[in-house]
This record gives C-alpha cells, sequence and structure tokens, in this order.
C-alpha cells in the first residue's frame, strides 16, 4: 500500500464502487440522488476517483441530469446507499 493509498479510508471495503452500478443518497428534503458509475481510475497522484451520471428527483428538481467527478472516498460517503 502506498502512502497516498494509506491517506484514504474508504468507507465500502468489501463492496467496492463499480462501473455500471447505482447509489443512491437521500438528503434532509427528500431529494433523491441517483449516481451511476461510469469509470472509476487514478489520477496522476494515484488517487482513485469516480465518474459517474447523477440523477436528481424531488420537489422542485425533477429530471435533473449531470456528470460528475468525485474522490473515491467522497463518493464512498456521500452515495453509500447501493440501488
Amino acid at each position: 500500500m502506498s502512502f497516498v493509498d494509506s491517506l484514504y479510508k474508504f468507507k465500502r471495503d468489501s463492496d467496492e464502487v463499480k462501473v455500471g452500478h447505482k447509489y443512491r443518497y437521500v438528503n434532509p428534503h427528500r431529494v433523491v440522488e441517483t449516481a451511476r458509475v461510469i469509470n472509476v481510475k487514478k489520477d496522476t497522484f494515484g488517487i482513485p476517483h469516480v465518474h459517474f451520471s447523477i440523477s436528481v428527483d424531488g420537489d422542485s428538481s425533477t429530471g435533473f441530469e449531470d456528470f460528475r467527478t468525485l474522490g473515491l472516498s467522497s463518493f464512498s460517503e456521500r452515495y453509500c446507499e447501493a440501488v
């Protein structure tokens, strides 16, 4: 394990984030964000990032879709519910 890898403790140890899988986050206002993983790869510093599409459904945000990238640890903390 490299020094950089040791800095990042991932919430999802046994259930790794995988391409094609979907994960969900529900905020306190009942807005549901569903993330579909497009790619997981390390940047030039060896830090893993998740590229994903996101759809948001809620009272005022119905139908919103976008593409985003987060570090693997941040993604795992926010989108901790597998769909």
